[in-house]
């Protein structure tokens, strides 16, 4: 996600020596200081909010407008293959039957997350017009449990639009206990008319890319011992 760049603020001096205007204290200046430290203050409560709201937001963004190829929402897959099924178009389904497409995995975890995160098959071969089925395994390396949540993209950027997920891990939370490991299923569907996108006129391979990011993390609980009454 692109961050916002700090533009640096002229003094009341700089801005006076520029207008022209005396440097000493101006009419109303103590009212708009105020009101300055009142913005300030309302945008720091705003980016808190921000940074613990980031994934939520981060994927109805790109939900709606495709950004990093994320998957845009729009029809469901069952749709989809309802209209496919009800009114075929001929000239798209020999595309597609003549078109071969590589998806590649990708995993990444973020900095400071103990986990081993892979995806079990390097790459799947398969025509638009058919679903898939892949896996990830995710296992934690640390001596607690670990609760993380996964994004993804897929690059090329514009093949997104033509990626739908049928059943997918992202923006749900896992928490795996020290050593444990997790199998994570990702059955997905390519659009029929990726083989007919002149700007995908050349592109036959894609690649699917999870990052985790650590939500939180526990101490293991430990049971303690039952005292035990004294002896008479």
């Amino acid at each position: 996600m692109a961050g916002c760049s700090g533009a640096g603020v002229r003094s009341a001096e700089t801005r006076s020596f520029a207008t022209g205007r005396p440097a000493g204290p101006q009419p109303g200046a103590g009212k708009r200081s105020a009101e300055q430290a009142g913005y300030l203050v309302a945008l720091a409560i705003a980016l808190v909010g921000a940074t613990y709201g980031a994934v939520p937001l981060y994927r109805m963004f790109c939900a709606t407008t495709g950004y990093g190829g994320t998957v845009q929402e729009g029809e469901t897959v069952e749709a989809k293959l309802r209209k496919r099924e009800e009114s075929p178009d001929a000239e798209v389904e020999a595309a597609a039957a003549k078109r071969l497409i590589t998806v590649s995995f990708n995993a990444d975890v973020s900095d400071g997350m103990p986990w081993r995160f892979v995806p079990t098959q390097r790459n799947i071969k398969v025509h638009p017009g058919q679903s898939a089925l892949a896996f990830y395994t995710a296992t934690n390396l640390s001596d607690h449990a670990i609760t993380g949540v996964s994004t993804y993209n897929v690059a090329p950027m514009q093949a997104g639009i033509y990626f739908n997920k049928i059943q997918c891990f992202c923006f749900e939370e896992q928490k795996l206990r020290p050593g444990e490991s997790i199998d994570m299923p990702i059955f997905f569907y390519i659009d029929p008319e990726y083989a007919t996108d002149p700007r995908l006129r050349h592109i036959n391979s894609l690649t699917l890319s999870y990052t985790f990011f650590k939500v939180s993390e526990e101490e293991d609980y430990q049971p303690q011992p039952v005292p035990q009454p004294a002896q008479a």
